[in-house]
């Protein structure tokens, strides 16, 4: 009995570990309140998050340090030249109601293309800012 809950325990245990090893996680100051799709995010700490358990497509926003904004967004893979070279980075791009965040690169060479507020994948401006972890 105690064998089998001991193989059990490490099953599960192993299930986690391999997830946190898939998990690609992000931490940001953003310095200026921003847009994803419809939802405006104040200035502030961010962990932005792509777990393994996830579809690679879906990016998880979440306020830190007493920051409670969150959001769940839908993404488009990008492959390509890092806006940062080997750094993770946010890319924002300025529009007609503020800052919107555009594009998530992490450590690899693939990143993530947010959709604009009408669902379709954005398009690149020449005025683009790009932030990168301060922490």
């Amino acid at each position: 009995m105690k064998s089998a809950m001991r193989v059990a325990m490490l099953a599960v245990a192993s299930v986690f570990a391999a997830a946190a090893a898939h998990a690609e996680t992000i931490e940001v100051r953003v310095p200026f309140a921003f847009l994803v799709g419809d939802q405006k995010l104040p200035a502030g700490d961010y962990r932005i998050e792509r777990e393994g358990s996830m579809p690679s497509s879906v990016v998880l926003i979440r306020g830190e340090q007493g920051n409670t904004a969150q959001v769940l967004v839908q993404t488009v893979s990008l492959s390509g030249a890092k806006p940062a070279g080997d750094k993770p980075a946010l890319v924002f791009v300025p529009d007609e109601t503020g800052m919107r965040l555009t594009q998530v690169w992490g450590a690899t060479a693939i990143g993530q293309e947010l959709p604009s507020r009408h669902g379709e994948p954005q398009v690149a401006a020449r005025n683009a800012a790009v932030l990168e972890p301060a922490f």
